[in-house]
């Protein structure tokens, strides 16, 4: 009974981020207009690689915001998180919908974001990676392919960190200012990992190099999950 429920909830979220509520592509529209504002305002040439990478990780944290209210506002105000209750399905399978959902739309977030800071601010630095070889070498593919896998695990952390703030921000009158209270402090540690990690394969080659930044971010991502499926349903009730 759980596996069909879990699919109904999953694919509920999808349709609320894409077609409902419409929060994916204002996400999008404004991680890349953040590219544009940090591109005109910085000029790239004068940028570390250091610092570019922290302005990928700042931007997403950013956008993921915008996906974190999406369905359970929706939810909370058409009174549709009592009937879910009253239907006895229980926390757990809700609170796995929901962030399983936020984590896919998260990380295909994540995608557009890196293509578009490769165009606005990391081009020139990927490219001096090899010189010989250019933008398409072995070293950039392998620097990309670290990258991304340290934001997937990091929007996985993030998307159960959310799912939790926004549920318990969602029980008070200024629900917008608390998640932000919440959200950010307890997010930080995912992303200073992750950008901590990213600057260490942008030098190194190897997978194990700064390994323990994954693993940072895996436990960090853990807890949140474990936290969820634990305490959803009771910061769920009304």
């Amino acid at each position: 009974m759980k596996r069909p429920v879990f699919k109904s909830i999953f694919k509920k979220e999808l349709t609320l981020y894409f077609f409902g509520t419409g929060f994916f592509l204002v996400s999008l529209i404004f991680s890349i207009g953040l590219f544009v504002l940090f591109r005109f305002t910085y000029p790239v040439d004068s940028l570390s690689i250091e610092v570019a990478i922290s302005s990928l990780w700042a931007v997403h944290l950013i956008s993921s915001l915008f996906t974190l209210l999406a369905s359970q506002e929706w939810e909370w105000e058409r009174n549709a998180l009592r009937a879910i209750k009253i239907s006895g399905v229980e926390g757990h399978v809700v609170f796995l919908g929901k962030a399983i959902s936020s984590w896919f739309c998260l990380v295909l977030l994540l995608m557009f974001e890196i293509v578009a800071w490769i165009i606005f601010f990391a081009y020139s630095h990927l490219t001096s990676l090899d010189p010989a070889q250019g933008f398409f070498s072995a070293k950039v593919g392998m620097f990309m392919a670290k990258l991304f896998a340290s934001g997937v695990i990091a929007s996985a952390g993030i998307s159960f960190l959310g799912q939790l703030a926004s549920i318990l921000a969602l029980h008070s009158r200024f629900r917008h200012v608390l998640l932000f209270i919440v959200f950010f402090p307890l997010s930080l540690p995912a992303i200073i990992a992750g950008s901590s990690y990213s600057r260490f394969a942008y030098q190194a080659a190897e997978w194990t190099s700064a390994s323990g930044m994954i693993s940072l971010q895996m436990a960090y991502a853990f807890v949140f999950l474990s936290a969820g499926v634990l305490l959803y349903e009771f910061l769920w009730e009304e």
